[in-house]
């Protein structure tokens, strides 16, 4: 889980170097294809579809043979999908943060919730919590605090254990620019004194 949340965290800042450094050693530790492959889609949601493309096409330049065949979500449309990964990450504040995001922008909730968590975060291929430990990853790279505490939240909220979220922080210090060390330290601080709760 460490070597894909620092592939995601280095592929959301924009790290190519720290990234292609990364994918020999995923295939030392037999990540499979599928999973590195969602890992490098996620990106998507947290660093854009530029830098996703410029993982993806990392990823195919280290890959032997075809892509994976893109794994089916289950029934549900995007939104309802969207929604329901919403509520679990989110849990009582889903609602305020939704409001919050319509208040910047009106109908941003609806696109959020569609896309970045129905089409992204809700697909098959990686769990939940697994996602949600991508996403500490790169919030602490980006140094956001804000989002990346309701995201070691999600994490928490999603099933996982609080020394796998001080891993990751842990682990995505290697990358860390000062002012995302910071907010590292920070969250790390918060997630031992209990600040962050599932």
């Amino acid at each position: 889980m460490r070597c894909l949340a620092l592939i995601h965290g280095a592929s959301c800042i924009g790290r190519s170097d720290a990234v292609a450094l990364l994918h020999p050693l995923a295939r030392t530790l037999g990540i499979d294809a599928a999973r590195l492959h969602e890992t490098a889609l996620q990106v998507v949601a947290f660093g854009g579809f530029p830098r996703a493309i410029e993982g993806l096409t990392l990823l195919a330049a280290a890959r032997t043979g075809a892509p994976p065949a893109a794994p089916t979500a289950a029934g549900e449309p995007p939104a309802a999908r969207g929604r329901a990964v919403w509520n679990a990450i989110y849990s009582s504040g889903a609602e305020d943060v939704l409001a919050t995001l319509e208040s910047l922008a009106p109908g941003f909730s609806s696109w959020v919730l569609q896309d970045a968590y129905g089409r992204i975060l809700s697909r098959p291929g990686l769990a939940l919590a697994e996602r949600e430990l991508l996403a500490v990853a790169a919030l602490a790279l980006m140094a956001l605090p804000a989002p990346l505490g309701s995201h070691v939240r999600g994490a928490l909220r999603t099933g996982a254990a609080p020394g796998h979220v001080a891993d990751i922080l842990k682990a995505s210090r290697v990358l860390a620019e000062p002012t995302a060390l910071l907010v590292i330290e920070q969250s790390l601080d918060r997630l031992a004194r209990g600040v962050y709760r599932a």
